[in-house]
């Protein structure tokens, strides 16, 4: 993060001051509405302090969304498969619309970025592609010791296929949230882990049945 000599010196609350009042941009505004002088005004400090921190909206963005991927870390905990998957849906694509909870309002953005091929070379694109790869093995990390070590002995890569799929659900659903779509998402949710849980029990089936 930058840091630059001048009559506005930075400190950690200023900081944190600008991503919260970047967040809350970010979720109303999206990014192209997100300017450095609005951000400004919404923290409370001189645009010249928003400098000192953050060269510009670019890096701001980049550093959003490593402290929302901090929080995310903290949220998507589970002892099992079904309970990772519900804080996923249920939780964070279904609580995306909540204005209150701008952390999972902000994943909607983010996953923007992915699909705007315009903003390549972007540096807070780059890093949401850098934050999404480290989320995933993350989930892969959390899933596996889930997945019967007989299982992973004869198709050691079935944990990764099951995130693929657990994240295709997710970020489906994050899309049906942002449309609007009239959805019971805890009841998804279920519906969502049953299956890859039954996707699971099939796999154990069939190596089980190759070892007879």
């Amino acid at each position: 993060m930058a840091r630059r000599n001048g009559a506005h010196q930075g400190t950690p609350e200023n900081e944190k001051a600008i991503l919260n009042a970047a967040l809350t941009l970010a979720v109303t505004a999206g990014y192209e509405g997100t300017t450095m002088s609005k951000v400004a005004k919404l923290s409370g400090l001189p645009v010249g302090s928003v400098y000192w921190h953050f060269n510009n909206k670019e890096q701001l963005f980049s550093d959003l969304i490593d402290y929302c991927f901090e929080q995310w870390k903290v949220d998507h905990t589970g002892p099992t498969n079904r309970d990772l998957l519900r804080r996923s849906i249920a939780g964070s694509a279904g609580g995306s619309t909540n204005p209150e909870n701008e952390t999972e309002a902000f994943w909607i953005l983010a996953l923007l970025f992915a699909l705007e091929k315009r903003l390549e070379g972007n540096a807070a694109r780059e890093r949401y592609l850098e934050v999404r790869k480290e989320m995933f093995e993350l989930m892969v990390s959390r899933v596996e010791p889930e997945i019967p070590d007989e299982v992973l002995a004869v198709d050691p890569g079935f944990g990764r296929k099951m995130v693929v799929l657990g994240r295709a659900l997710t970020d489906g659903f994050y899309v049906a949230a942002s449309a609007g779509d009239e959805i019971d998402f805890m009841e998804f949710a279920d519906l969502s882990s049953a299956a890859i849980n039954a996707l699971i029990a099939r796999e154990v089936q069939r190596v089980s049945s190759k070892g007879e």
